[in-house]
């Protein structure tokens, strides 16, 4: 799927055995609860937790907790998107409502739901757009839980997916706690410069931290699943993988630079009074990408090559004789491409010691 409102489509190839940019914002689904006559919530935009009041919402607790969790955050994003949906059986109100939204302005969605399959519907929507990220809270006792517990969420339908992140809260803590995870979670960590952190190591404010058993702390890490633990007797967020096992800032480092050469392009096009099918336009092309990924580079999302003390990437532009005829018509350049390579971060370390007695 792409964003019809753009003229300019990126396409990324992870080479890693393959597994509007503000890209902090948070979307949150929520599907009416008909057994308890709970009305369908209006489409709005959220700038506070005191909106909830402002505008006279009757959201249930779930979506309440997920709202004053995000908000209350230091760095948390500009906007959260609120969106109701009907019920119905066949998830087909949570399709249409996921499919029409998805090109909106948040880079993190969540579902409140009774049926954990229109959880499935967002998390396999956002799985094929290829870009933004689901983020799901799941719940165990964490203080005296044993592996088998925690591999147990696996069976979730949704997991496994490379775009869908597993909050795993202590449900010891209340009902509320996994909602209260994602919003910490996304308005924590979502809003601050892709490259410039890891989602390990992190503090969430409003959530109180576990003493996980660390072989339990070693399967969630193995499945993708995010904890908030004690480690050496700090709180923070236990790993920063998806459950499909990829490295969440990598993911939101490639979403941002998808974004910000589509924006760049973009703007290009649109204050250009005419961009030459020629080697001066392709070269404006070149530049806007080169651009892009030299400040990619400077946020720490790109690999600083130590020979050269530049960024490890590539911009290829094609000769307007190295494109179609059809192309060249129609006036639409398939000629340029870009690689790179990711900074990535050490999350893990080994010291190894000599001890001598004389």
């Amino acid at each position: 799927m792409v964003n019809e409102n753009l003229d300019v489509h990126v396409m990324l190839d992870v080479i890693n055995p393959a597994s509007p940019v503000n890209l902090g914002n948070l979307a949150v689904y929520v599907v009416s609860d008909s057994e308890n006559s709970e009305e369908v919530l209006p489409d709005v935009q959220l700038r506070s937790a005191a909106d909830i009041s402002n505008l006279g919402l009757a959201v249930n607790s779930a979506t309440e907790e997920i709202v004053k969790s995000f908000f209350a955050q230091p760095n948390h994003g500009d906007t959260i998107y609120l969106y109701g949906i009907e019920s119905s059986v066949d998830q087909s109100t949570t399709k249409e409502k996921v499919e029409s939204t998805l090109t909106d302005g948040w880079e993190f969605a969540t579902m409140i739901s009774t049926s954990s399959l229109d959880s499935v519907v967002l998390t396999n929507a956002i799985e094929s757009y290829g870009r933004k990220l689901a983020v799901m809270g799941m719940d165990a006792n964490l203080s005296n839980a044993t592996v088998k517990d925690v591999e147990s969420i696996t069976d979730a339908p949704f997991y496994g997916n490379e775009r869908t992140i597993v909050f795993l809260a202590n449900r010891e803590a209340g009902a509320n706690e996994k909602f209260k995870g994602v919003g910490a979670l996304v308005g924590a960590l979502g809003n601050l410069q892709p490259g410039s952190i890891t989602w390990k190591f992190k503090k969430l404010k409003g959530i109180t931290a576990t003493q996980v058993n660390g072989t339990v702390v070693a399967k969630a890490t193995e499945i993708g699943a995010v904890m908030y633990v004690y480690k050496a007797g700090t709180p923070q967020t236990s790993e920063g993988l998806s459950t499909g096992l990829e490295y969440i800032d990598n993911l939101h480092s490639d979403d941002w630079v998808r974004a910000e050469i589509e924006s760049s392009i973009q703007n290009l096009l649109q204050t250009t009074d005419k961009l030459p099918y020629g080697a001066q336009g392709i070269a404006q092309l070149e530049a806007a990408v080169t651009t892009v990924l030299r400040t990619a580079t400077e946020n720490g999302v790109i690999l600083i090559d130590p020979e050269t003390n530049a960024g490890k990437f590539t911009v290829t532009a094609g000769s307007r004789e190295e494109q179609a005829a059809a192309d060249i018509a129609s006036r639409s350049y398939k000629g340029l491409s870009f690689d790179y390579t990711r900074a990535g971060a050490i999350h893990d370390v080994t010291v190894h010691g000599t001890i001598s007695n004389v």
